[in-house]
C-alpha cells in the first residue's frame, strides 16, 4: 500500500558555472564604472560643458560628487556604500541621506550617462494679485493713511504716546493682528476688486491680509522713536531739502565756526576766511516736554516683588532751549513752563518770539560779543511758521473793503521800474471807509491788476499751478506777498542774525534732538514720580551734557547733510552716517591703528 519513493532530481549542469558568471558580472561592473569615471572626468574638464546654473551650480556640484564616488570605488577599492558616504560628506551633503542619493545618481550615470536634474522651481506657479506693483502701491498707501482705524481718536493718542505703556502695547497688538488686516480685507473686497473688475468670490482671508502686511514691513513691536519715513520722503519735503536748505547751508559753511573731526577741542581754521564778515555760530533750537511719571521701564526687584507705578504721565514741564558748539547749552536763554490747561497753558509762537527778543538773542550777544552772528536752526513746525498780526497774507483779507479782516502793514509794487509803497488801510478822511482795510479788490485796482471777469476767490482751494484763477490768487502771487516772512524770522533778522528752517520731519539735521535724548535719559534714571523732583533734576540733566559731546553731534549733522548732497536716499544716508558714528573692533585685542 506504500507509494514508491520518488527519486531525487538530478542537479542541472550549467553551461557556465555560477561562480564564473558572478566573477564575469563583477568584472563587467568594474569596466562600466571605469568607463563612466573616464566619461565624467572628460565631461568636467571640457570647456564646452554647460551645466544648469553654471559651473558653480547644483548640477555641477553633483557631477563632481559622482566623480569622487567612482574614483573611490575604481581607484581605491572601496565598497559602493562606504565610497558614497565619504564622497557625499566631502562635498557638503549629509553622509547617510546624501550617500543614498549619490548611489542613485551614480547608477543613472553609469547606465544612462544622465546627470541628476534639480527639481527647484518646478512647483505649480500661482499668480497673486498682491504681487502686482500697482495694486501693492495702492494698498500700501491705504494702510499708511490710517483709514483702517476703527477708533481714530485712540489711534491718535497712541501715535502721540499718550497711552500708558501697558495699554499701548495691548492696543498695538490689536492693531497689527485685527484692525489693520480687517480694514485691508474690507478695502480690497468692497473698493479695489470692483474697480479693477475682479469678481470677489469668497474674498481674501485675514491670514492673507496679515501675510501681506508682514511682507510690507508691518511688525508687532514696541513703540520706538526714529525717522518718520511717511513724511520724510514726501516730494515737497525732499524738494525743500535739496533745493533750498542744503544750498543755503553750503553757502553759510564758509563762515561757520567748526571744529576738527577727531579733535573737537581744536577749531577748524579756514585759510579763505577774510575776517571782514562776522563768524557764524550754528545755534540749534528745539522744545521738549518732560513728565514727572516718565521713568525707566526696567528696574531691579527682589523675586516676585513689583514696583507700584502711578497711572498717567503726571504733571509736565515744557522747555525751550538753544545749544551751540562754541559754549554748549545757553543756560540763561532757556524758558521753562508747567504746561497744561489747568496750569500755565501751552507754548505758542508768540511766546517763542518773546523768548528770542528777551533771552536768546541778548544771551548770545553777551557771551559771543560783536564779532559773531547767530545762525538759528528752527524746527519747521506750524507754531514756528506763524506770521505777525500785520503780515501781508491774502488769507486774512476780504474781497471788498471794511468788514472783519486784518489791518496789514504797507505793501509795495513796481511801476515803471520804481518801487511804490501802498497803504493797506484807507486814510482817516476817506468818505466811505475811513481807517478801514481796503480788501483784495481795491488793492488790485490801485495796482492795475484787477480782473473784473474773474471771480473774487475760488470756491475751493486754488490750483497752485494757475496764475489767474481768481483775483485773490493774483494778489497772492505778487512779490510783496510772496516775500512775506514768518514772525520768528523777522524778529531774528531784525536783531541782525540769521535763521534757517529745517525740512519737515528731519530731526536728524537738528543736533539738539540728541541733546534732549541725553537729558530725558538723565530724568528717567533719576525719576521718583514727583513734580518737585522733576523741576530739581531738569537743570542738573542739562548740565550733565558735555560740550565735547555737543560738538560730536554737530559733526553727525554735517555727515547727514553730506550724504543728502550726494543724492542718497534716507536708508542709504542712514547707513553711511552709521559707518562713521561708531568704531567697530573685531575683538578686544585688535584695535585699528589711529
Amino acid at each position: 500500500s506504500r507509494l514508491p519513493a520518488v527519486p531525487p532530481l538530478k542537479r542541472r549542469k550549467l553551461e557556465i558555472p555560477f561562480r564564473t558568471e558572478r566573477k564575469c558580472a563583477k568584472e563587467r561592473r568594474a569596466d562600466d564604472r571605469r568607463m563612466a569615471l573616464e566619461a565624467i572626468e572628460k565631461l568636467l574638464k571640457s570647456k564646452k560643458t554647460n551645466f544648469v546654473s553654471g559651473p558653480d551650480g547644483l548640477q555641477a556640484k553633483r557631477a563632481r560628487t559622482i566623480q569622487s564616488h567612482l574614483a573611490l570605488i575604481v581607484k581605491r577599492g572601496h565598497s559602493s556604500i562606504e565610497a558614497s558616504e565619504r564622497a557625499a560628506e566631502s562635498h557638503g551633503f549629509a553622509a547617510a541621506w546624501g550617500g543614498r542619493q549619490l548611489r542613485s545618481w551614480t547608477h543613472n550615470w553609469v547606465s544612462k550617462r544622465e546627470l541628476p536634474q534639480s527639481l527647484t522651481g518646478r512647483h505649480t506657479k500661482v499668480y497673486s494679485l498682491l504681487d502686482d506693483p500697482a495694486v501693492a502701491a495702492e494698498l500700501r498707501t491705504y494702510v499708511r493713511s490710517n483709514k483702517w482705524a476703527i477708533n481714530p481718536e485712540k489711534l491718535a493718542e497712541f501715535s502721540k504716546s499718550k497711552l500708558i505703556p501697558s495699554e499701548a502695547e495691548k492696543y498695538l497688538h490689536t492693531i497689527v493682528n485685527d484692525e489693520m488686516p480687517r480694514g485691508l480685507k474690507q478695502y480690497m473686497e468692497l473698493e479695489l476688486f470692483p474697480r479693477i473688475h475682479l469678481k470677489i468670490g469668497r474674498g481674501i482671508s485675514l491670514v492673507t491680509a496679515r501675510r501681506w502686511l508682514h511682507r510690507e514691513g508691518f511688525r508687532y513691536s514696541s513703540h520706538k522713536k526714529g525717522l518718520y519715513f511717511d513724511g520724510h520722503d514726501r516730494p515737497d519735503v525732499v524738494s525743500y531739502r535739496q533745493e533750498h536748505f542744503l544750498p543755503m547751508m553750503k553757502e553759510y559753511e564758509r563762515r561757520l565756526v567748526r571744529y576738527v573731526v577727531g579733535d573737537v577741542e581744536s577749531e577748524l581754521k579756514d585759510p579763505n576766511c577774510n575776517f571782514v564778515e562776522r563768524r557764524l555760530v550754528l545755534c540749534a533750537h528745539d522744545e521738549m516736554t518732560a513728565q514727572s511719571n516718565d521713568a525707566t521701564d526696567k528696574y531691579w526687584v527682589f523675586e516676585d516683588q513689583f514696583k507700584l507705578r502711578k497711572k498717567g504721565v503726571g504733571r509736565g514741564l515744557h522747555r525751550s532751549d538753544v545749544i551751540c558748539s562754541t559754549v554748549g547749552h545757553l543756560v540763561d536763554a532757556g524758558e521753562s513752563m508747567e504746561y497744561g490747561k489747568n496750569h500755565e497753558g501751552y507754548w505758542n509762537g508768540e511766546m517763542f518770539v518773546k523768548q528770542l527778543n528777551e533771552k536768546i538773542i541778548p544771551t548770545f550777544e553777551r557771551i559771543h560779543g560783536p564779532g559773531y552772528q547767530a545762525l538759528f536752526l528752527i524746527d519747521n513746525s506750524q507754531g514756528h511758521s506763524a506770521y505777525a498780526e500785520d503780515a501781508l497774507l491774502v488769507s486774512r483779507m476780504n474781497i471788498n473793503p471794511a468788514g472783519k479782516q486784518a489791518r496789514m502793514r504797507n505793501g509795495w509794487f513796481m511801476r515803471d521800474g520804481i518801487r511804490v509803497e501802498q497803504d493797506m488801510v484807507f486814510p482817516p478822511d476817506h468818505p466811505q471807509f475811513p481807517n478801514e482795510p481796503k480788501g483784495v479788490k481795491t488793492i488790485l485796482v490801485e495796482r492795475g491788476l484787477h480782473q473784473p471777469r474773474l471771480r473774487g476767490k475760488c470756491a475751493s482751494k486754488c490750483n497752485t499751478d494757475a496764475t489767474a484763477c481768481c483775483n485773490k490768487h493774483i494778489l497772492e502771487l505778487q512779490p510783496d506777498f510772496q516775500q512775506q516772512k514768518s514772525h520768528i524770522q523777522e524778529s531774528i533778522e531784525k536783531a541782525g542774525h540769521l535763521c534757517i528752517f529745517l525740512p519737515k520731519f528731519h530731526c536728524e539735521l537738528n543736533f539738539i534732538e540728541y541733546f534732549w535724548g541725553k537729558v530725558k535719559k538723565y530724568l528717567r534714571d533719576n525719576c521718583d514720580g514727583t513734580f518737585e523732583t522733576l523741576k530739581k533734576n531738569m537743570p542738573l540733566a542739562m548740565q550733565s551734557v558735555q560740550l565735547h559731546t555737543i560738538r560730536l553731534w554737530e559733526h553727525r549733522m554735517h555727515r547727514w547733510m553730506e550724504a543728502y548732497r550726494t543724492g542718497l536716499g534716507t536708508k542709504d544716508a542712514q547707513f553711511q552716517v552709521k559707518q562713521f558714528s561708531s568704531t567697530k573692533y573685531k575683538s578686544h585685542r585688535r584695535v585699528p591703528e589711529a
